[in-house]
């Protein structure tokens, strides 16, 4: 049945697409019918009488290319068991789609790896695949495994990697459901009827819709990249071909750069590292303890010099960094009656008084700053807040008043009673 035309729609149960890459994954240019025409959000749909273009499925990406003339740039496979084109605009009559042979081929790579991967884990660990996702950059496989030990993981790897250096044809054919029981497959089938089969020689036999290579040795290398546990089993990240290939030419070229800088071998740039980590978290204790010196110091030298009960200070401190500042502000609130307060070159300032005294720093810091356009918060004990760099004497300058203001008014309390 010929269905041509704009919006023009058919009955969808008579809509069928021959599926070209069941039969040949390496098809990339091709003529097909166009059968019908649908909105597809602010773009079109188009259903063809055959097609090339993988829908994505079984967690593989869909294809790329050109239909038409026009790029596609998705490829569905519905509910309805339709495939659809997703162009920009109109087509109709007999049109030629082009597949993006690398991408394609990139996804045929990590697709029959990943058959030969969960084999793989199936034969070496007795682990089954339970999810595959692969990726535009990564692939994984979610493994019924507890644990992955490196040498499990290693062992794996060789395995996989033996099949593909090994050269084994990858065959595809169809066969009746009836048929499956004797076929051994490494999953069930999860369609009924007509079954598509993909059979690497003599290891992983297995139901699959996906575009896959012809032989083991086109899929390159099969890398394992890195693994965790994931919802009660392990999520492992795969690489193959040349996603492999440029994995590890990154990473070649960062082990080499860092043994430069660091003049050591390749193999000595994690031990290297592992000295440089260890001399700092040496030199950040010491930088801990000379800073707590310094805060003690500081506030000894401060409380000698402050008079009167309570002790008011005020001050910016020039190089100081937020979190020293707000040390010294609670060593000098410790020492009982006495107020302090900071502020940076940068326009933080920080107050805190002694429990012993009644002022709400946190309402005095907010009287002092909001008029000039700062913000800040925090307990009647301890608070915080920023003003412009250029404000921060002002703002400074305020606190002391308000809270010379507030302890007068608090000891006349204390004396009339």
């Amino acid at each position: 049945m010929l269905v041509t035309g704009y919006w023009l729609l058919a009955l969808r149960w008579r809509i069928m697409t021959l599926r070209l890459y069941y039969t040949d994954s390496y098809l990339t240019k091709f003529d097909a019918t166009v059968l019908a025409v649908e909105p597809h959000g602010d773009r079109l749909a188009v259903i063809l009488d055959r097609s090339a273009f993988y829908p994505t499925s079984g967690g593989q990406p869909h294809d790329t290319g050109t239909l038409g003339g026009l790029p596609v740039t998705e490829v569905i496979e519905d509910d309805e068991d339709r495939v659809l084109h997703v162009v920009s605009g109109p087509i109709t009559g007999i049109v030629t789609g082009g597949i993006d042979w690398p991408r394609r081929f990139d996804h045929m790579q990590q697709h029959t790896g990943q058959h030969i991967l969960s084999q793989a884990f199936l034969q070496a660990l007795g682990a089954q695949t339970r999810a595959v996702h692969l990726g535009a950059e990564l692939s994984t496989l979610d493994l019924d495994l507890a644990d992955l030990p490196g040498a499990a993981a290693g062992q794996v790897e060789d395995l996989a990697n033996r099949i593909v250096f090994e050269d084994r044809p990858v065959q595809i054919r169809e066969v009746d459901e009836s048929e499956l029981p004797g076929l051994g497959l490494r999953r069930p089938a999860k369609k009924r009827g007509r079954i598509r089969v993909v059979d690497v020689e003599e290891f992983d036999r297995s139901a699959c819709g996906g575009t896959h290579v012809r032989r083991t040795g086109e899929i390159g290398t099969v890398k394992l990249r890195r693994w965790e546990r994931f919802k009660g089993g392990v999520r492992v990240e795969f690489l193959c071909g040349w996603r492999a290939l440029r994995d590890s030419r990154w990473k070649n070229a960062l082990v080499g750069d860092l043994a430069a800088k660091l003049s050591v071998k390749d193999q000595e740039v994690a031990q290297a590292i592992e000295r440089l980590a260890a001399q700092v978290r040496e030199r950040d204790r010491t930088l801990a303890g000379l800073r707590d010196q310094l805060i003690e110091l500081e506030a000894q030298r401060r409380l000698g010099d402050l008079p009167g009960t309570p002790r008011i200070v005020a001050d910016v401190l020039t190089g100081w960094s937020a979190e020293m500042t707000s040390a010294l502000a609670g060593r000098l609130a410790a020492a009982g009656s006495t107020i302090a307060a900071f502020g940076t070159s940068d326009g933080r300032v920080v107050i805190a008084r002694s429990p012993d005294l009644e002022l709400d720093v946190a309402g005095v810091l907010r009287r002092a700053v909001e008029p000039l356009g700062g913000r800040g918060g925090g307990r009647p004990t301890f608070a915080q807040g920023a003003v412009l760099p250029e404000k921060v004497g002002e703002a400074l300058a305020t606190i002391a008043s308000l809270a010379s203001i507030a302890s007068l008014a608090s000891q006349k309390k204390q004396e009339t009673q």
